[in-house]
């Protein structure tokens, strides 16, 4: 597992067209006093409900705290802390009446995790690492901000499709970032199985049984029910970890010609005009999420799939921590500024990895100490994962902690510093 690849690029991309479409939506809304009125009043009828709920949720719901469930409690700070939390979120427990499911949420500006009792009931019967997964995975949610930007990305709902597909994208980066935290494999899966025949077979479930449904079940149906649901196949997650832990298993893919034929004969039912309308965008759909490679892609399974797309042996090296290599590429000539498609150089590799050596040498050899990818700055992964040496490293060759990257953070908010200096001694006390 590397923390380089816990973040679905599809997500970015659906992300990015649902905030354009949202935006658009907001300009067109804010042009006219009727369309104003009617969408403050949507914004606050949505609100107040959910808040009721939540309200319901606190007030009979039972948190878990130091004297209520204290080994769960623990694992919850145990595992804020390892994804990068500031705040512990509070966490309660519902009856559920038989179902299984987890989700985050907030509550006036309060981060929560709640439980229903069905998953809960894992801890106390031997499925704590199931339960530490599930957590974790919520807790993935919080720290990618996905509760605020679902709330940002709300007129994107209207659109069809488009909201789901940005979902599952969703939920494969918190399974990939859950599994990164927890270091179970085995157990992600099983938690994943649970939510497919319940909390007291799942333990006998064979997974490779369990994915090869993804190609055995290939059919328009089961195609069209997943496309408009906002959580991927259970079976085409677990694939998707498998990939994530680079097990070398077989890896299964839909049958195109089944779902393709069952689709023609289901819409040409429907009538000619309906059959053309919808089809279109099936077709569409169906072509991007089969045919279009991403380094992420659940339905690809070569290994040059994981190397990111221009990617050195001087990157190679400085992810793996080979500072005798690194030092031999720089010497035979290697840009050492030259990046990736997703914005990265040598020096953000090592910090990614952790290797404070390799990012020493790399700065001495003139790296940029404010270089940044795609998704946040050398400094801002550094602080993020915890990585407070390679922090302070980086500070000292000239990083400024006030410099957001392309997430929009920057180190000192994350760490609450209002100063370099401040921000220092937080990194060196270990306290933040």
């Amino acid at each position: 597992m590397e923390h380089t690849e816990i973040h679905s690029t599809r997500e970015t991309v659906y992300f990015i067209i649902s905030l354009v479409v949202s935006i658009i939506i907001y300009a067109l809304t804010a042009v006219s006093i009727i369309g104003i009125a009617v969408a403050l009043g949507i914004f606050v009828l949505l609100l107040f409900t959910n808040a009721l709920m939540l309200g319901s949720i606190r007030g009979n719901g039972v948190r878990i705290h130091e004297k209520q469930f204290p080994d769960v409690y623990e694992s919850v700070q145990t595992l804020s802390k390892e994804i990068g939390l500031k705040k512990v979120p509070d966490v309660f427990v519902i009856q559920s009446e038989g179902a299984l499911n987890a989700f985050a949420t907030r509550f006036f500006g309060r981060n929560m995790v709640v439980l229903y009792s069905e998953v809960f009931e894992l801890a106390r019967e031997k499925g704590h690492a199931e339960l530490d997964f599930i957590i974790a995975h919520e807790l993935a949610h919080i720290k990618h901000r996905h509760v605020w930007k679902n709330l940002l990305l709300l007129p994107a709902k209207f659109i069809p499709f488009l909201s789901e597909a940005y979902s599952r994208s969703c939920e494969y980066t918190c399974d990939r970032h859950a599994a990164y935290i927890t270091q179970n494999g085995p157990a992600a899966k099983r938690a994943l199985a649970l939510l497919g025949i319940g909390k007291k077979m799942y333990a006998e479930i064979n997974v490779d049984a369990f994915r090869e449904q993804i190609k055995t079940e290939s059919n328009p149906f089961v195609w069209l029910s997943e496309v408009l649901s906002s959580h991927p196949r259970l079976p085409k997650r677990i694939q998707a970890l498998e990939k994530f832990e680079k097990s070398g298993v077989r890896f299964y893919t839909q049958d195109p010609g089944k779902i393709v034929l069952g689709a023609m004969l289901l819409f040409g039912t429907l009538g000619a005009v309906y059959f053309i309308s919808i089809a279109v965008f099936a077709g569409g759909a169906f072509a991007y999420s089969q045919f279009i490679p991403t380094n992420w892609d659940e339905d690809l399974y070569a290994e040059e799939d994981f190397l990111v797309e221009g990617q050195t042996p001087l990157m190679t090296a400085a992810s793996v921590g080979n500072l005798s290599e690194v030092e031999q590429a720089v010497k035979s000539g290697e840009d050492i500024h030259k990046k990736d498609s997703e914005g990265a150089d040598a020096l953000m590799y090592a910090v990614y990895s952790g290797h404070s050596a390799v990012a020493s040498y790399l700065l001495s050899e003139g790296a940029n100490a404010n270089t940044a990818d795609n998704y946040s700055t050398a400094l801002g992964t550094a602080v993020m994962f915890g990585d407070h040496k390679s922090a302070i490293l980086l500070m000292e060759n000239g990083a400024d902690p006030s410099l957001a990257g392309p997430d929009g953070v920057n180190p000192l908010e994350y760490m609450g510093a209002s100063s370099k200096e401040e921000l220092i001694k937080f990194l060196e006390s270990g306290s933040y």
